[in-house]
């Protein structure tokens, strides 16, 4: 019998989403990653996932809101089994959902020996048939379709909620990473000070994130620039209930700073990439994954400062994922990426 033997799910698991897909049936469930429990009792969980969410700046003094996966890696083991267990059973539609599947989980490029024994620790209890950790970038590059098995470089870029990984992958394999702790959360808290600091209003983290979905821009349009939303939150200095009206050029200027620091990490992690390396990316370019890439003009900003091409799936979100679950239904797949050290059987 092989690695495994029944069907496929594959789990990228993020600091800011979890993303689950399925064998014939592709993404079916991406929720953020928080877990709700009390305070005095973590053990006691009272939602997971999008659930859990809504109560971010709401939780009563005796609730605690947390996120078990932070920079890409377990910082409780027993709340990611939890996570991971109530967000499976929740798109399989039953109780010990993963009991009789094949599970792939994504693994952060950056990880630990540390950090990868507390994941397989969270990912074994979560009960899964067999299971495996992969490379994320290497996951997300075979969602993408980046052509990973050919024997020359291909470069990925892959923005995460909290880090950014720069792969260049090659026979199954990474050749040369790198690492980035900055993400597209960064842009939210960037976005929280600016408003509070140019328009005296104070906001939550998630009104800051959905202004950065519906007007953020990492280019300057001029018909962007003039949409607008009237925002409500407390007035910074009285303390009092206030309104003020916020432009998509407010974002824009909020989140300048560190689209700016973002590209040039990038800029000088591809300045060191091995000639030859650098050789087999200029004729294609590279490909760009991961939630951040959703960001307006993101990719065209990358794109004219490495003046290389760029590709970019329509969900970008998803590619990691859809490689957890390419991988956890195919067994030769498995086998290789193993052989790469990619990939680790449990």
């Amino acid at each position: 019998m092989g690695v495994f033997s029944t069907g496929g799910v594959g789990i990228d698991l993020g600091s800011a989403y979890v993303t689950l897909c399925l064998e014939n049936e592709g993404v079916v469930l991406r929720e953020p990653s928080y877990v709700l429990t009390l305070r005095e009792d973590t053990d006691q969980i009272l939602a997971a996932g999008r659930d859990a969410r809504q109560m971010l700046g709401r939780t009563p003094k005796d609730v605690a809101l947390i996120s078990p996966i932070a920079w890409g890696a377990v910082g409780n083991v027993e709340l990611t089994t939890a996570l991971i267990q109530r967000l499976s059973d929740k798109a399989l539609g039953k109780r010990r959902a993963l009991e009789k599947n094949r599970l792939v989980v994504s693994m952060s490029q950056g990880c630990t020996r540390v950090e990868q024994t507390a994941l397989e620790d969270a990912v074994r209890t979560a009960g899964a048939k067999r299971s495996a950790l992969v490379r994320s970038s290497v996951a997300a590059a075979l969602g993408a379709g980046v052509p990973i098995e050919e024997p020359r470089g291909s470069l990925l870029i892959s923005i995460g909620g909290a880090t950014t990984d720069i792969t260049i992958l090659s026979m199954n394999g990474v050749a040369a990473a790198r690492t980035l702790r900055t993400g597209s959360s960064e842009l939210d808290d960037a976005i929280v000070r600016y408003i509070r600091r140019e328009k005296g209003l104070v906001i939550g983290l998630r009104t800051a994130e959905d202004l950065k979905i519906d007007l953020g821009s990492a280019v300057r349009s001029p018909a962007l620039m003039r949409q607008k939303v009237t925002l409500r939150g407390r007035d910074a200095a009285s303390g009092k209930p206030s309104t003020v009206e916020i432009t998509a050029a407010d974002v824009h200027n909020a989140i300048q700073p560190s689209i700016e620091a973002l590209a040039e990490n990038i800029r000088d992690a591809f300045e060191n990439i091995p000639p030859e390396l650098a050789e087999d990316i200029l004729p294609q370019g590279f490909y760009l994954s991961g939630g951040g890439a959703l960001l307006e003009g993101l990719a065209n900003r990358l794109s004219e400062m490495l003046g290389l091409h760029v590709t970019m799936d329509e969900n970008p979100q998803d590619d990691a994922a859809l490689g957890c679950c390419m991988i956890a239904s195919n067994e030769r797949l498995t086998q290789r990426l193993a052989q790469s050290g990619c990939l680790v059987e449990m």
